[in-house]
């Protein structure tokens, strides 16, 4: 028995959890059309949108019975290699390919010895592929490289290959072409995994601690019988029930309640062994006292920790409120369940005079809020009231200094004149650009600029044809200041942001009207005003409700009475003055989820 261990990575809808469907079939571990699409994308968000939003391990187990596919011509000298084993362990995670998610294809390949490239006929190498790609070669893993989708009209199977050729330095022939749709040559991709992803490394640091327990932890989530399960890969010793083992980090000491794999149901084992990948329940309850990227070993050993993972930092950050303020403590802890198994979240308690208490926020992009927040509802069954995402401003000794990151974009030759432009447009500077086959861009721009409608615009002057990935660089000095937006007078800190000088006019002409659209119109007028650099720069008017004071008992006063008249509409006058002095402007919730998608 051998084991392989192994990843799909590609960019977004090319196809990795349908070939992921495939493989499961052909190894017998579900039956065709007896399961759901999809089957790994267990979270209903995901499915509905079509995405991958979380890695998903399974287990399979693959017996070859043709001995004809033991024996292989080794390309090189002509002579046949005989593969060592007829029953193979394989153990598939499956991985995001929005940018939003990047941290987990992070952590993927941290316990993995391969990967499959997959690549969408139709569009080609994109953003993501190559980004997927690097982190794999960074790694040292071996790639295998699949163009998928080869059944569709539209498919250029051919001048994908070539991509790949391009990018990878890869022999045409140990391309595979395939349909995970139908199943067409994805038992070529098995053969594949077997022959070209080693198994789990013999190097020396593993022969001298193979009898000591070093298990990493690459996922967790919160089980309220069973406390915290730990998702590890063991890299050397075993880990079984009743066995007493220490977080390296955390210093936390636990006897283990059950270990076991991914079928992708958890189905509990005797014991988890060198190379293997599956779970560990903890037991513990207090979710805090463990972390992603820690390493599992024994009580009573001194075992040195593995790498773990670079702690990430959040981009993108939005105050979140329930409706409810009587919800808050059950905010706080849904949070804390959903940190446990996304450690890219960052959240620190605030307080807003006209929200409650709440959190301030960071996501990686706006995709990871917009989930986050569809979650924290369906999941935990919370309303809730996020505002718009900013990005983080640095301030030291009245500078203010900017995130940039380096943008990847990948483009068809026709529309590389638009993408430049637009590129211009949000303030972005050219770095490089290479031009095999598809054109691949680099620039230089601010976050601030992505988060807004940089994506969507992108798409639009590319016809759809355009892809992106970004990183976080480096924080350049700006002029730029606070903000404000204010209502009859009063600011609003939910609406508010550091702005730099050369969007501030700009900025401040959309969101006043933006306010004045959602806002409804309410017993008194409101003024909206947006201040920077305490000049007021731009104000929008919400009408008030009038009451028709002339009309009594549904009759209307005399043409005659004009006193009367006059003294009803200025007692109206004042009345509305006075709401208007101690009324509080209701702001919907609508309104900060308008906002919020905005972007």
């Amino acid at each position: 028995m051998e084991i392989r261990n192994f990843a799909i990575i590609a960019h977004i809808d090319h196809g990795k959890s349908t070939l992921a469907d495939r493989l499961l079939e052909a190894t017998g571990l579900v039956k065709p059309g007896q399961h759901d699409e999809q089957l790994l994308d267990r979270n209903p968000i995901s499915r509905e949108r079509g995405i991958t939003i979380k890695l998903a391990p399974v287990r399979m187990e693959f017996r070859i019975k043709n001995l004809e596919l033991r024996i292989k011509q080794t390309p090189q000298n002509g002579e046949s290699s005989i593969l060592n084993s007829e029953f193979y362990i394989l153990n598939l995670i499956d991985t995001p390919g929005h940018v939003d998610f990047s941290y987990e294809v992070d952590r993927t390949l941290a316990c993995v010895e391969g990967v499959i490239l997959l690549v969408d006929a139709t569009q080609g190498i994109q953003a993501q592929t190559i980004a997927n790609a690097y982190k794999a070669i960074d790694k040292n893993l071996a790639i295998i490289p699949v163009v998928n989708k080869i059944d569709l009209s539209t498919a250029r199977a051919d001048e994908v290959q070539q991509q790949l050729v391009d990018f990878l330095g890869a022999d045409r022939k140990n391309i595979l072409s395939i349909s995970a749709k139908t199943g067409q040559n994805v038992n070529q991709v098995l053969e594949a995994i077997i022959e070209k992803i080693p198994a789990p490394g013999k190097n020396l640091e593993f022969i001298i601690q193979n009898l000591e327990l070093r298990a990493l932890i690459f996922d967790s989530y919160y089980d309220p019988h069973r406390g915290v399960i730990a998702f590890v890969r063991i890299f050397s010793g075993r880990v079984k029930r009743g066995m007493k083992v220490k977080l390296c980090q955390g210093k936390t000491s636990l006897e283990v309640l059950e270990v076991g794999i991914f079928t992708p149901d958890l189905q509990p084992t005797a014991s988890l062994n060198d190379g293997e990948i599956g779970y560990v329940a903890t037991n513990l309850k207090n979710i805090r006292e463990i972390d992603v990227g820690d390493t599992l070993i024994e009580i009573n050993k001194n075992t040195s920790p593995l790498p773990g993972y670079k702690k990430i930092k959040p981009m993108v950050f939005a105050s979140v409120f329930t409706t409810d303020t009587a919800d808050y403590p059950n905010l706080k802890k849904a949070l804390e369940k959903l940190y446990l198994n996304d450690s890219s979240l960052a959240a620190a308690p605030i307080y807003s005079r006209a929200l409650g208490a709440g959190f301030r926020v960071g996501f990686l992009g706006l995709l990871h809020a917009d989930v986050v927040r569809e979650r924290l509802e369906r999941e935990y069954g919370l309303s809730l009231v996020l505002t718009p995402p900013q990005v983080e401003y640095r301030q030291e000794k009245g500078i203010f200094y900017e995130p940039y990151a380096v943008v990847l974009i990948v483009t068809p030759q026709d529309y590389v004149g638009n993408v430049m432009r637009m590129c211009e447009n949000y303030r972005g500077e050219f770095i490089t650009m290479d031009n095999k086959n598809q054109v691949t861009l680099q620039y230089r721009l601010p976050l601030s600029e992505i988060i807004t409608d940089f994506f969507d615009r992108l798409k639009s002057v590319s016809s759809g044809y355009a892809s992106l990935d970004w990183e976080l660089e480096k924080y350049v000095a700006v002029k730029a200041d606070k903000l404000s937006i204010l209502l009859n007078g009063e600011e609003i800190e939910e609406f508010s942001e550091i702005v730099v000088q050369t969007r501030a006019f700009e900025k401040s002409n959309r969101l006043v009207k933006k306010i004045r659209e959602i806002i409804p119109r309410q017993q008194y007028e409101i003024r909206i005003q947006a201040k920077y650099k305490g000049k007021i720069i731009a104000s929008e008017k919400i009408a008030p409700f009038r009451k028709d004071v002339l009309v009594k008992g549904g009759k209307v006063l005399g043409t005659g009475d004009v006193g009367r008249k006059r003294k009803l509409l200025e007692k109206q006058k004042e009345g509305k003055k006075k709401m208007k002095m101690v009324g509080k402007v209701e702001i919907p919730k609508e309104a900060f989820l308008q906002l919020f998608k905005r972007g």
